[in-house]
């Protein structure tokens, strides 16, 4: 996942409003835990600024962190250091891509959140996250993740959508303006990032796009077996039965 230095400045401004960030991992934390991962050492793909990483250190797992932004993980870094210690010391972070990094260690299980499957636009992209997940895992080991759910993106697409942040330093007005490909399964969204600084007034904007693909079932239970996984069950947001108005699928997959 690819972000601006400048946009990662603002990552948590813009979601900590929609997010809560404890209960997505108490819902992670109790899936793993259903199948007999309670505690243990985690390895967090994808991980941002820490935020969910810090609530699992909190609940007693050890986290690996990993994100491809060195930015990121400095606002990552930052957090840990602010934690109490007994949190801050089952913390560590480090920059890979989760096609490729290696930590040539072993976890109980595999986490990636806020839809960092879905930033894997090809089936090799893909199948790479779900080796990286397999090879640090041992047999019978968790890997669970969510994405973007088909279903729901064709039956609704997105639309353009405005929205404003403020802190005391800065207000930021973020367009995201979606072109779908349904050819590749894929979303261009276009943002435009603009940032009022909040002593001189003066106005910075910044393009970015982000590709995101939009997954179906059997797609990702095919992928994970050919992986080596067993899909044990696939449902929405924060739990319940997937159905297909749920934007969002988490999927829970055991190492064979």
């Amino acid at each position: 996942m690819s972000f601006s230095k400048r946009y990662s400045q603002y990552y948590d401004l813009f979601d900590h409003e929609k997010k809560n960030y404890r209960a997505e991992a108490a819902f992670v934390t109790d899936m793993l835990g259903r199948y007999g991962i309670v505690g243990g050492n985690l390895l967090n793909l994808g991980c941002g600024t820490g935020r969910h990483a810090a609530e699992f250190a909190a609940t007693g797992f050890s986290v690996s962190g990993v994100d491809m932004s060195a930015d990121m993980l400095a606002r990552a870094d930052a957090r840990r250091i602010s934690l109490p210690g007994t949190v801050a010391k089952r913390l560590r972070f480090q920059q890979g891509d989760a096609r490729t990094v290696r930590t040539d260690e072993l976890y109980d299980a595999v986490v990636s959140l806020f839809h960092v499957a879905s930033y894997q636009t090809t089936n090799a992209d893909f199948m790479a996250m779900c080796h990286t997940a397999a090879t640090h895992l041992p047999r019978s080991g968790l890997f669970l993740f969510d994405c973007w759910y088909g279903p729901a993106v064709l039956a609704d697409p997105p639309r353009v959508r405005i929205k404003r942040a403020a802190s005391d330093e800065t207000v930021v007005i973020r367009i995201a303006e979606p072109l779908m490909r349904p050819h590749d399964n894929t979303v261009a969204v276009n943002y435009t990032i603009m940032m009022t600084d909040g002593k001189t007034q003066c106005v910075e904007t910044v393009l970015e796009t982000h590709v995101m693909r939009y997954m179906f079932k059997p797609e990702v239970e095919l992928m994970l077996d050919l992986s080596g996984f067993e899909v044990l069950e696939s449902v929405k947001s924060m739990g319940g039965e997937l159905s297909a108005a749920d934007r969002s699928a988490t999927f829970v997959a055991r190492k064979r």
